[in-house]
């Protein structure tokens, strides 16, 4: 009878878990998946995307605006990006599905807003 690595590690974790509780105490198992996903979280908020994902939870993307408009947002923030670096994050957030995009009739350009 062959047991794996897995099986053996669940196993202990169990007893331990029992032996915790019969003690009256209480036992917190963090995995690896779970530290990837917090150190994760923390990412999000750099680099431009992190602050174009900063301006959109502040409600800046409320009403449409073009991109001269959000650079200058931006940099008012202290963030200084390139025009493509910028525009890469709002084609990301498009793509995430938090931000939409259209051309505005009058001028042809792209507007980015809060999808809803």
């Amino acid at each position: 009878m062959k047991r794996d690595a897995k099986q053996i590690a669940e196993q202990i974790v169990t007893l331990v878990t029992e032996l915790v509780e019969l003690a009256g105490g209480r036992i917190r198992i963090s995995t690896n998946e779970h530290q990837r996903s917090l150190g994760k979280r923390e990412k999000d908020m750099s680099g431009a995307t992190g602050g174009l994902r900063i301006l959109s939870e502040e409600g800046y993307f409320d009403s449409p605006k073009q991109l001269p408009e959000i650079i200058e947002r931006l940099r008012q923030e202290g963030r200084h990006y390139s025009n493509a670096t910028i525009s890469m994050g709002l084609l990301n957030l498009v793509r995430e599905r938090k931000l939409i995009r259209f051309r505005d009739k009058g001028d042809k350009k792209w507007k980015y807003a809060i999808r809803r």
